[in-house]
């Protein structure tokens, strides 16, 4: 700890400088090289400035590669859900191939095919359920998965709510848990083994443990893919909490954007006394004391806040103030929120100034980065945006143009860091080559 300071003394600058250390250290990981062990400081230590708003050696780049691995090597989505050995194989070719770049992420979004058939999850469709096989991605069924009038049950006991109402309704395995008694009511011991006399319910608990296997040969490919990639010298950007908005949380999974939409109107106040709960229980339960992990980056796609889902009058009264909440909480604890977010966040950008400066990482998809940059460029590292049908459908020539324009408004100074607007699955090789080579060409700084 900085000069034998407890945590609970220190700043949160020293926390993050702590953190930061973690990052750049990388305790336990066995490099394939001295090479590649300084490679992985440089890369790191070019995130680590940029976050700062201080200039590093070059811009850093975030290859949006998504899923691209798989098809580059042959494969598909489908065939990387249900065989883990062809999901490590895609993604050591693709690092194999494709050599230099800032950082890889080991495909953690990649679900485990079996494990999703056998819970009979009703909130997605993947390829191979309710999808053809061919198609390159997983997609978030919406639904008013808890009820408009349920917001009291939910606030008064979330864990209860969430096993007796959230699961049944959201996974069909799941749906006997209907039927349980309040937890609360179970008194003693032996009532927990009293629960298990209901066959159904012992039937669930049954095929939770017969997966069990399969989720951990899921994790290990993905632990392995990750470690590969660290040994090569190339850093995982998030190692963090996956936070959310907490507006997000009742207007993604739990209402749905109708649900939420009518919400707004019709009960404005229980909407945000929920959101308020939803936030004090994230700070507390997960921010709070967060454990030093590999990289304090957190990633929060923010979903239903951009301009065109709600005005900015309600993105000020429902969106902003939790979400500004929950950000300072993270920094407090030395973590980085690195939120994503989706759409347009154009006329929003005035009001995120709020922050601490260089608490925050803005990853933008569709807003006007030159205005990023004025209105954020002193407060806040941003990141984007080539367009990702430019990536798709355009060739290396426009990819490296459009991210040659985006250099020359976003970078000077420091704080910026070149990615796409969103991941992609199909896409020639070269056009991400061409985001390197623009980073080399025109986002060195000298000195």
């Amino acid at each position: 700890m900085t000069e034998n300071k407890p945590w609970a003394e220190m700043t949160w600058h020293e926390k993050r400088e702590e953190r930061f250390k973690q990052w750049l250290d990388a305790p336990g990981v066995q490099f394939v090289s001295a090479e590649a062990k300084k490679l992985y400081r440089e890369r790191v230590t070019r995130f680590i400035k940029a976050v700062k708003l201080e200039e590093p050696d070059r811009v850093p780049v975030m290859l949006p590669v998504g899923s691209f691995p798989a098809y580059y090597a042959g494969s598909s989505f489908y065939k990387i859900m249900y065989d883990y050995e062809e999901l490590k194989r895609v993604s050591i070719k693709f690092m194999d191939d494709f050599g230099d770049m800032d950082s890889f992420m080991a495909p953690v979004f990649t679900p485990p095919g079996r494990i999703l058939d056998a819970l009979d999850v009703k909130i997605m469709k993947w390829p191979g359920h309710g999808f053809g096989k061919d198609v390159p991605m997983q997609q978030i069924v919406e639904g008013e998965y808890m009820k408009a009038d349920e917001y009291d049950r939910l606030m008064m006991d979330p864990t209860d709510y969430n096993l007796r109402v959230t699961l049944p309704r959201t996974a069909g395995v799941f749906a006997p848990f209907a039927k349980m008694p309040p937890l609360r009511n179970l008194f003693g011991a032996a009532s927990w083994v009293g629960l298990l006399t209901n066959p159904e319910i012992r039937k669930v608990f049954q095929t939770l443990m017969d997966l069990s296997d399969e989720f951990m040969r899921h994790q290990s490919a993905i632990m392995e893919v990750a470690n590969t990639a660290m040994s090569r010298g190339y850093p995982s950007l998030f190692g963090g909490v996956m936070a959310q908005a907490p507006y997000d949380f009742f207007a993604d999974m739990m209402r749905g954007t109708h649900g939420i939409a009518m919400d707004l109107y019709r009960q404005p106040d229980k909407l945000l006394e929920a959101i308020d709960v939803q936030l004090k229980l994230t700070i507390e339960t997960t921010i709070k004391n967060f454990p030093m992990t590999q990289c304090p980056l957190c990633m929060m796609p923010l979903h239903k806040g951009d301009d065109t889902f709600m005005s900015e009058e309600q993105f000020r009264k429902f969106y902003w103030p939790s979400l500004q909440k929950l950000f300072v909480a993270m920094i407090e604890e030395g973590l980085v929120p690195f939120p994503f977010a989706e759409g347009k966040y154009t006329s929003r950008l005035k009001l995120i100034t709020e922050t601490p400066r260089t608490g925050v990482v803005w990853y933008f998809d569709q807003t006007d980065m030159a205005e990023a940059k004025k209105i954020l460029g002193d407060v806040s590292c941003i990141v984007g945006n080539v367009p990702s049908s430019v990536i798709i459908t355009g060739t290396s020539a426009q990819v490296k143009e459009n991210c040659r324009r985006l250099i020359e408004t976003c970078a000077p100074g420091g704080g910026y860091m070149l990615a796409g607007g969103a991941s992609v699955d199909t896409a020639d090789i070269a056009n991400f080559r061409a985001m390197m080579e623009a980073a080399y060409e025109y986002g060195v700084y000298k000195k």
